[in-house]
């Protein structure tokens, strides 16, 4: 299974093309501080957790989800200023976490129009 059929995952990589992360496994903060001033020159980026850089689903340990959107909330609170939205959705079996960060105010709640499909969001 692949980011593209998940129409969610699909359309978010979409609309962020330029400054998609992907992210076999949760990195640590280094590896994500590392990341965001791509994800800030480009005006807002998505990351990817439980994705291979060829696209292919791997999904994150269910039992560390929780622990993702603690740590992230927080990581992100300190390390931005942009509106970071973390979700969770499902490509078969696999979970799939995703961060959206928003640069500029006008893309303020991205994952609006895709609510159906999203088992959780967090806004920091």
């Amino acid at each position: 299974m692949t980011v593209h059929d998940s129409s969610t995952l699909a359309a978010l990589i979409a609309a962020y093309e330029k400054s998609v992360v992907f992210e076999e496994s949760t990195p640590g903060a280094l590896r994500v501080a590392k990341a965001l001033p791509a994800l800030q020159w480009s005006n807002g980026g998505l990351l990817l957790l439980g994705v291979r850089k060829d696209g292919s689903v791997c999904g994150v340990p269910e039992g560390e989800v929780d622990d993702i959107f603690a740590r992230f909330s927080h990581l992100c609170a300190e390390l931005t200023r942009a509106s970071v939205e973390i979700g969770l959705l499902r490509c078969g079996e696999k979970a799939v976490v995703f961060m959206v960060f928003n640069m500029i105010p006008r893309h303020t709640a991205p994952l609006d129009r895709y609510a159906g499909e999203i088992e959780r969001v967090a806004v920091v």
